[in-house]
């Protein structure tokens, strides 16, 4: 009886070295431009021109500090700023890399998460997490103005953007009694809010907050990535055409992939 041993080997793409990339632009000592920033915006240069592309390892600080002559430090704070600004992501043990661009929402006016991703030219999606009718604790009974212990609708979401995920949403709705939610409709409606309109609930208005916060080890999972990872949380009130607030909800986004803006008048 003969045996044959196969061995199966997946081909993996080699992180580029200085050698692999076109020529970087230049460090000029003699212009009174920092050496950090310089090489920030010569790896810059490199990602826009796709000579680094999205998932690319660059190349190392050794590698680095020789082609431009300058300290670990200088190339260490070069990356630092670019991983602060999203255009590189440090994944512990394996390097840096070329991030995703973010995702730019703009807080001009109220829409939801469906309707802002296909505006962004993106494809929305989501897998529901949870559905439960229960009693509102303090925080959610304060916000939607409504009695400690008062029955409320909760739906718990992981949201998609091309199928990837970036954030986790709990809502809590104070509905009407004779008003109810189903998984099936929650799956094949991707937007809440258009489900709420097709009930007859008119939303007019939110109030949102943004801010900075860990990843714990649940979202950590969820999102795919590490603990005490940058996260953003939206947090809001959605009220109808009535002035009463309807709905309650957080949105633990990835900070990596997400940046918000506002636009203000005088």
């Amino acid at each position: 009886m003969t045996f044959f041993l196969v061995v199966i080997t997946t081909w993996q793409k080699p992180s580029p070295t200085m050698a692999d990339l076109v020529q970087p632009v230049p460090i000029d000592r003699a212009l009174p431009v920092p050496l950090y920033s310089q090489l920030k915006e010569a790896l810059l240069a490199l990602i826009q021109n796709h000579a680094l592309e999205i998932g690319d390892a660059i190349p190392t600080e050794q590698e680095l500090g020789q082609r431009f002559c300058v300290s670990r430090i200088t190339v260490r704070r070069a990356i630092d700023e670019l991983v602060r600004e999203g255009h590189l992501v440090t994944r512990r043990g394996k390097g840096t890399f070329v991030a995703r661009g973010k995702i730019e929402r703009p807080m001009t006016r109220m829409n939801s998460f469906s309707a802002a991703t296909i505006a962004e030219g993106h494809r929305p999606g989501s897998r529901l997490l949870a559905l439960r009718h229960e009693k509102a604790e303090s925080e959610v009974a304060l916000a939607l103005q409504i009695e400690k212990g008062q029955w409320v609708w909760v739906v718990e979401r992981l949201r998609l953007v091309d199928e990837e995920p970036l954030g986790v949403s709990e809502v809590y709705l104070n509905l009407a009694p004779e008003l109810y939610l189903t998984p099936a409709e929650l799956e094949q409606e991707g937007s809440l809010w258009s489900i709420l309109e097709k009930k007859g609930v008119a939303l007019a208005r939110s109030e949102e907050t943004i801010q900075a916060v860990s990843a714990g080890d649940k979202h950590a999972e969820l999102l795919g990535v590490e603990t005490g990872a940058p996260l953003l949380l939206i947090e809001g009130i959605v009220y109808t055409d009535q002035g009463q607030p309807v709905e309650y909800h957080r949105a633990f986004n990835r900070g990596d992939r997400y940046k918000y803006s506002v636009q203000l008048t005088r």
